[in-house]
């Protein structure tokens, strides 16, 4: 059987995108001489690729089971160059957050080579998160690692917060939750505790921290840079 010219190129891209941990969706001739189609399962205009564990990063922009949330991704994110996966055909990685099951789609830009590109956009949209492609992880990438602690925002006590503000808060209420949770800590910060807003318990815990850890004193409450610095080098250590 003698294989046209328009059914080889296809493949061939195939396997070249196979060979850089990218499982690209195949194209194929669906008659002799008729239109190519790209596989595209959920049917929303964006490239389909699945991933595979190559140790890589990639910036999660939202996921789910159905076509609708994956295009409401893409409508929400204009200039990123969006791609989705399916999860039973890519990394075996934490594609969803805490306490969540793995969806069935993922949306996404990338990979990246290291997680401080994608970090940097996390931590100026809502909701977004980092993933690494490597097998059995079991949480995000901890943005607050990957980035300069002078990059990182001063944070106070307020009962008000704003979608920027929220961001961070978020980061530092989960940070302290993994240094609980490593050290055993009893009554510590849980993921329940995350709300956004540098609320009484986080500023309890804060100063806790302050005293008890970092040998800040008098402790303040307020997360500047030296008590930023405290946090990172515990927790990245661990990670």
């Amino acid at each position: 059987m003698r294989v046209g010219r328009g059914l080889w190129l296809p493949l061939v891209a195939a396997l070249l995108g196979a060979t850089a941990g990218v499982t690209t969706a195949v194209v194929v001739d669906d008659e002799p001489g008729g239109p190519a189609t790209t596989q595209d399962p959920l049917d929303v205009k964006i490239p389909f690729e699945n991933l595979d564990c190559t140790g890589q990063a990639v910036y999660v922009l939202g996921y789910g089971d159905t076509a609708a949330a994956i295009r409401y991704t893409v409508i929400n994110h204009p200039d990123e160059d969006v791609r989705y996966l399916s999860t039973a055909s890519s990394c075996d990685t934490h594609w969803a957050r805490k306490n969540a099951d793995d969806p069935a789609y993922v949306a996404y830009s990338g990979p990246y080579d290291s997680p401080a590109e994608p970090c940097a956009k996390r931590m100026t949209a809502k909701l977004d998160d980092v993933a690494l492609l490597i097998e059995g992880t079991d949480s995000y990438v901890q943005c607050v690692c990957e980035l300069p602690n002078s990059d990182l925002p001063v944070l106070e006590p307020s009962d008000e917060t704003t979608p920027e503000l929220a961001i961070w808060v978020r980061a530092l209420q989960n940070a302290l939750i993994d240094l609980d949770t490593a050290s055993g800590r009893e009554g510590g910060f849980r993921a329940g505790d995350v709300t956004g807003i540098f609320d009484e318990k986080t500023e309890r815990r804060v100063r806790e921290f302050q005293e008890e850890v970092a040998d800040i004193n008098p402790s303040t409450g307020i997360v500047d840079s030296k008590t930023w610095a405290a946090i990172t080098v515990r927790l990245c250590e661990k990670l």
